[in-house]
């Protein structure tokens, strides 16, 4: 009985976490955990005071960025008891294509030029225990898609430039820099409550309609690495090919292990974290 419990406790912990679209008053009862999701990837764990600060300060925030606009959404993500453990937020705003909006841009004097409808993504965070499991990837994957329906191709976001992780991830899914913010502003908690201070952030950018140049430049390499391979061990292809037609099918895997071991195991090595990467667009 002992043992069966265990297997239930342990099937629910390892159980991918459901994502799904809130909106209207259940994405308003929503925006409370979610803020506190972001606050914690932003304050240490000790922190409980200024965590609580910053969630308050954040959960107003989202609501005005998200809640009663139309070209706007926020996705959640739940384990087996109903916690949210990750979110992503879109919102389309009038933005250069550095990713600023006017008010950002009238700060620093400049003119507002190239402003268009540009989607924004935002407010992604995940669960220090549900990371590394791609939950981050599928929540991006949510707001880029609805982008893409609206009509959008290309998706912006900021990130903190010292955030090495977040944006090793971005460039991962096909993210790429387009721009360095160095008069941005982060929030920090204290005991007087919640101020802004300077900060320095990337804006990246992704396209919806095509990979990224050098995700082809390499992909194109490989690709020739592969042919040439391929004509290098053309006669041991034929001669295993003619193998399999006969039925010595241990000679065939004998063969192909050498193979693998010579040329194509630096080569496979390469191809493989293009393939996990989802190439040419996820």
């Amino acid at each position: 009985m002992a043992a069966l419990i265990f297997f239930l406790v342990s099937a629910d912990a390892l159980a991918p976490p459901q994502i799904r679209r809130v909106s209207g008053r259940e994405a308003n009862s929503f925006c409370y955990p979610v803020a506190e999701l972001c606050a914690e990837a932003i304050c240490d764990a000790s922190e409980r005071t200024e965590k609580a600060i910053l969630s308050s300060a954040l959960e107003r925030d989202l609501r005005q960025r998200l809640l009663g606009k139309r070209s706007s959404a926020l996705w959640i993500a739940q384990d087996a008891d109903n916690n949210v453990v990750g979110s992503c937020a879109v919102e389309v705003g009038n933005l250069s294509p550095d990713a600023l909006d006017e008010q950002r841009l009238s700060r620093q004097g400049s003119l507002a030029t190239n402003m268009a409808a540009r989607p924004l993504l935002s407010s992604l965070a995940v669960d220090p225990k549900f990371r590394r499991r791609g939950l981050a990837k599928k929540l991006c994957r949510e707001a880029e898609d609805l982008a893409k329906d609206w009509g959008y191709d290309e998706v912006l976001l900021k990130v903190e430039r010292d955030n090495g992780k977040a944006r090793g991830l971005y460039n991962k899914i096909g993210y790429r820099a387009v721009a360095i913010d160095k008069d941005a502003e982060r929030p920090v908690a204290g005991p007087g409550g919640v101020k802004y201070v300077p900060t320095v952030q990337v804006a990246m950018r992704k396209s919806l309609r095509y990979p990224p140049v050098d995700t082809v430049v390499s992909a194109v390499g490989l690709l020739a690495a592969a042919s040439y391979s391929y004509m290098q061990h053309s006669s041991e292809l034929a001669e295993a090919a003619g193998l399999v037609k006969s039925g010595q099918l241990e000679p065939v895997a004998q063969l192909l292990l050498q193979l693998v071991q010579s040329d194509l195991s630096p080569l496979l090595e390469r191809l493989e974290p293009l393939v996990q990467s989802g190439f040419p667009f996820r």
